[in-house]
């Protein structure tokens, strides 16, 4: 029997300490800030690329870094910005971060939902025509985790 390659996939995982709160029209813990060991599966399928690669893990590797050890808030809670500071008002908080240890979401909320989908997006950003598919699963604690599947139309 003969075999071919009919599908390639490349698999990648990796924990990350953020913090966050979120903005819930009801009474929640989750309103406070508090943090995660958030753990991110990536899946990607495709073909190889001219280097016979999907997807280069270093750009994965520096999403991660990026996110690692900061504050994750809402591009929407963003009052203002100057001389490397952020402030953030949202749930009756005022809080002035150095710009480096906030990452700003361009996204409504910070739910394990919109974190999944904003990971997804940059990932995308740096596939090339040869990846079809991206999945990125962010789990906020063992339990619980969020889900999207990016799919490329060219």
């Amino acid at each position: 029997m003969e075999f071919k390659a009919v599908e390639r996939k490349i698999g990648w995982h990796k924990d990350f300490d953020s913090s966050h709160f979120l903005a819930l029209p009801y009474e929640s813990k989750c309103l406070r800030i508090h943090g995660h060991t958030y753990n991110v599966d990536v899946e990607i399928w495709g073909e190889l690329n001219e280097n016979g690669m999907i997807f280069d893990f270093n750009h994965l590797s520096n999403l991660v870094k990026l996110l690692d050890h900061r504050i994750l808030v809402s591009e929407e809670w963003v009052v203002d910005r100057g001389d490397g500071m952020i402030i953030v008002e949202k749930n009756g908080k005022r809080i002035e971060l150095p710009e480096d240890e906030a990452v700003v979401l361009n996204k409504p909320n910070v739910t394990a939902e919109y974190i999944a989908e904003w990971f997804a997006e940059r990932v995308a950003e740096k596939a090339g025509k040869n990846v079809r598919r991206i999945r990125v699963k962010i789990w906020e604690d063992p339990r619980s985790y969020a889900e999207i599947t990016l799919e490329g139309f060219y």
